[in-house]
C-alpha cells in the first residue's frame, strides 16, 4: 500500500482544516473520511492507471454554514510519466435556493513525480430533483468541462460530459450496499477522444468499493 498523502500535502491539509475550524467555529465543524479501492481509476472517461486497480482515500471537513474543505488522493500511472499519486485539495460552499441545490468551489490537482500534470479548476454545480448539471472552469492548462447526470428511478445513474479539446464521455453506473457499511459501484464508461487531442478512445467496466467513517 502506497503512502497516498505525503507529509507536505498532509501539512497543507492540516492548515486548511485548522483555519476553517477557527473561522467558522470548531463546535460546528465535523470531519469525515473515506477509503476506496477500484478495478480502475477513471476520470472523465479516461483511465488514470493504464487499466490497473487503484487505492484512494480522503478527508472532508464540514465547517458549518455550507462551507467545506478537504483532500482526496489516489494512485495513478501514466505512460511516459513518473507520476504515481494524484492529490486533490478543495474548498467550497453548498446550499440550496428553493428546490435547487447549489455547490461552488475550487479544486487543486497535484501529481507527485510529474508537476507538469498539475492544474486547478473553479466549479459550479446545480441539482433539481434527479438532474445535476455542473461546469468546471479550467486553470493552469486545464480546459473547461461540463457534465450532465441523471438518476433514473433510483436504479442507475447516467451521465454525459464534455471536456474542451480533450473529448466526450458517458457512463452508466449503479451503487449498492455491501456488509460492514461498505458501498459497491459497478459502471460502464465510454470515452471518445477529440480529433487532434492525441488521445485514444476508451471504454471499460469498473467495479469499486468504498468505506466512509
Amino acid at each position: 500500500m502506497k503512502n497516498l498523502i505525503n507529509i507536505e500535502n498532509g501539512f497543507k491539509v492540516a492548515v486548511i482544516l485548522l483555519l476553517s475550524m477557527i473561522a467558522f467555529g470548531a463546535q460546528a465543524a465535523s470531519v469525515s473520511g473515506n477509503v476506496g479501492y477500484g478495478s480502475d481509476y477513471v476520470f472523465r472517461g479516461q483511465s488514470q492507471t493504464q487499466g490497473d486497480s487503484a487505492l484512494s482515500m480522503g478527508l472532508h471537513l464540514d465547517a458549518g454554514k455550507g462551507i467545506y474543505a478537504g483532500v482526496w488522493a489516489s494512485e495513478v500511472s501514466y505512460a511516459g510519466s513518473d507520476a504515481d499519486r494524484e492529490t486533490d485539495m478543495y474548498v467550497g460552499w453548498a446550499g440550496s435556493m428553493g428546490d435547487i441545490s447549489l455547490d461552488v468551489g475550487y479544486i487543486d490537482y497535484a501529481y507527485s513525480g510529474d508537476g507538469s500534470l498539475d492544474g486547478s479548476e473553479y466549479f459550479i454545480s446545480g441539482s433539481w430533483k434527479d438532474l445535476t448539471v455542473s461546469h468546471n472552469i479550467g486553470n493552469d492548462d486545464f480546459n473547461d468541462y461540463t457534465e450532465v447526470s441523471y438518476n433514473v428511478m433510483d436504479a442507475v445513474d447516467v451521465s454525459y460530459g464534455s471536456w474542451d479539446n480533450v473529448g466526450d464521455n458517458w457512463s452508466v453506473s449503479r451503487s449498492f450496499d455491501l456488509p460492514m457499511g461498505i458501498e459497491g459501484t459497478v459502471a460502464y464508461v465510454d470515452f471518445a477522444a477529440e480529433d487532434g487531442s492525441g488521445l485514444a478512445d476508451e471504454d471499460t467496466f469498473v467495479f469499486s468499493v468504498s468505506k466512509s467513517f
